[in-house]
């Protein structure tokens, strides 16, 4: 087939007229231009942020039982919702590049492309600042940093004031008292993240009343002259916020982050420095640009993550101290046998015998990794009441494994594992680990589920002085703080559970214990009777899963 001279030419100018048509389009409106291109680079940013936070939800998700309540799925969702509108306008405004999209619909467009190019940049600020951080908690959790008593006696104040009035006054006060934070180091510190730009925070300070040039690094400035500035208020909601809502009975610290002021200024300076001394209770950072806390790159992605999930068994003593819930833990048939409910068994014990069937040993695999490699004690006290309740009514099984685990009374006196001569001699140290071989083989035998060598037993029996009377008149020589003496003389625990947790106190061991009561029992003692901004509770490591003898009623507590 041949094509005429005059016919390719006629082609060649159609072409070149259709090039130049889109060509003159696109200068026409270079607006759209911009608005494409800056839905490119949101779409291009958020791609592999998008990876990192879902990689992070994925492993998070085997470590904790509601994902949801630490704040990263709804992290990651926005940041998918913002790249899928940054995708939508770049298709869109990709389409058809030669034909203007109107005034309104461009105007509507980029108006949602700056939105998701500015919540994707400060999702990826906060990003990577939590990469520097260990042990995550949650992400944008929210606090309240007024206490309803206080927002009351306020609204008291403000006269003529109908009830509707007060409601909708305590409603707008409680919202405008909240704050969100990121909780990481497992609770005890609050990340707060500020984009605020230098020029904006000076016009506040301005605004304020601040004196520019009368200040020097280290002065005390009165709180009359920043006080008012928005930054400062938000500051001070959040000291208050960390007063309220305090992590195993301490103030968590705070950690105020501004990747957008340098220390280029004196002044702002000086005004971020006053925010450290706010308040002497609550420990505040502040962290600039080129502060060494951002200035320190984050670790790699994968680093970063395994930081931030943290290691499960953190705050975990060396030296653990058992209650008597975890005793029983240890030494049930229902711990240790495989079992068949039977009708006469209360419902509690059918529905453990079910689950350790489902889960094939749930409480050991809960138990062991907890009490691998770390010393075991009991106090005599709770010692005492465990061998008492499994007389009373424990199997012929639980009574053994109890004597074996807990060593007490004729047992314990007869145990070259408890005697008291100090000599060296090594024939003595052979009986010693000879004996403690022999009680870890009988009780494996007593076990179908396999025993962790690094697993202690038996568990160590402390000497006797653990009673309420022993505490009070032995009170000033032990470290305990002076709301322990107030515990002491308001709670009606039983000799040996008071034994338990005074012990676990004043030594500083964390408590083991798989009472579901317990914890929030002793937050409120000591918040009730909080004298001192430093006072605090025993530290107490809640098993979520317990056993119980297998007795047709063995309730103990």
């Amino acid at each position: 087939m041949t094509v005429s001279a005059s016919a390719c030419a006629t082609r060649n100018v159609h072409c070149s007229q259709s090039a130049d048509e889109v060509e003159v389009g696109l200068q026409r409106d270079p607006r759209q231009q911009d608005v494409l291109a800056l839905a490119n680079r949101t779409v291009l940013a958020s791609q592999p942020l998008i990876q990192e936070v879902q990689d992070f939800l994925a492993r998070l998700s085997t470590r904790v039982k509601t994902p949801a309540t630490t704040g990263v799925p709804v992290f990651l969702r926005a940041l998918k919702n913002s790249h899928a509108m940054a995708k939508q306008a770049v298709q869109t405004l990709s389409s058809s590049p030669s034909q203007q999209l109107s005034e309104d619909a461009l105007r509507g467009i980029s108006r949602r492309v700056d939105c998701c190019a500015v919540d994707v940049s400060q999702a990826a600020t906060h990003w990577e600042i939590l990469k520097r951080c260990h042990s995550l908690v949650a992400v944008n959790q929210a606090f309240q940093g007024s206490a309803r008593a206080a927002r009351r006696e306020e609204i008291a104040k403000m006269s003529n004031l109908t009830s509707r009035q007060k409601e909708l006054t305590h409603r707008v006060m409680k919202q405008q008292a909240k704050v969100e934070v990121h909780v990481v180091a497992g609770g005890a510190e609050w990340v707060h993240v500020r984009t605020l730009q230098p020029d904006r925070l000076a016009r506040q300070m301005s605004d304020g009343g601040w004196a520019w040039g009368e200040h020097q690094a280290g002065d005390v400035v009165d709180q009359d002259e920043w006080g008012d500035i928005p930054l400062a208020r938000q500051i001070k909601r959040l000291v208050a916020a960390t007063r309220l809502n305090r992590h195993e009975y301490r103030i968590p610290r705070l950690r105020i982050v501004m990747p957008s002021i340098g220390d280029d200024n004196m002044d702002i300076n000086v005004l971020l420095e006053q925010f450290t001394h706010l308040d002497p209770a609550v420990h505040i950072t502040v962290e600039q640009r080129n502060g060494t806390f951002l200035q320190t790159p984050p670790p790699p992605v994968d680093d970063a993550v395994r930081n931030l999930l943290g290691d499960e068994l953190d705050g975990l003593t060396e030296t653990l101290n058992l209650d008597h819930s975890i005793l029983v833990d240890l030494i049930s048939d229902i711990t240790h046998l495989r079992l068949d409910p039977e009708p006469w068994q209360a419902d509690t014990t059918r529905a453990q015998i079910k689950e350790e069937t489902q889960h094939g040993g749930l409480m050991t695999k809960m138990l062991y990794p907890l009490l691998q490699g770390r010393h075991l004690v009991c106090t005599h006290e709770a010692a005492q009441h465990f061998h008492h309740v499994l007389r009373t009514v424990g199997t012929a099984s639980e009574k053994e494994r109890g004597r074996l685990l807990v060593p007490f009374g004729q047992d314990s006196l007869s145990s070259p594992l408890h005697h008291k001569d100090k000599d060296k001699d090594k024939d003595k140290e052979d009986d010693m680990s000879s004996s403690r071989e022999a009680v870890r083989a009988r009780f494996q035998q007593l076990s179908i589920h396999h025993i962790p060598p690094s697993v202690q037993i038996p568990v160590t029996v402390m000497p006797q002085g653990w009673t309420q009377e022993a505490i009070q008149r032995d009170f000033a020589a032990l470290s305990l703080p002076e709301v322990a003496r107030e515990v002491l003389n308001h709670c009606d625990f039983q000799s040996a559970k008071l034994s338990v947790f005074m012990f676990g106190w004043a030594s500083g061991h964390v408590t083991l214990s798989s009472n579901k009561e317990i914890k929030a029992q002793f937050k409120t003692l000591v918040e009730t009777h909080r004298r001192r901004d430093d006072d605090y509770g025993p530290s107490i490591w809640r098993v979520d899963v317990t056993r119980n003898l297998l007795a047709k009623s063995a309730y103990c507590d």
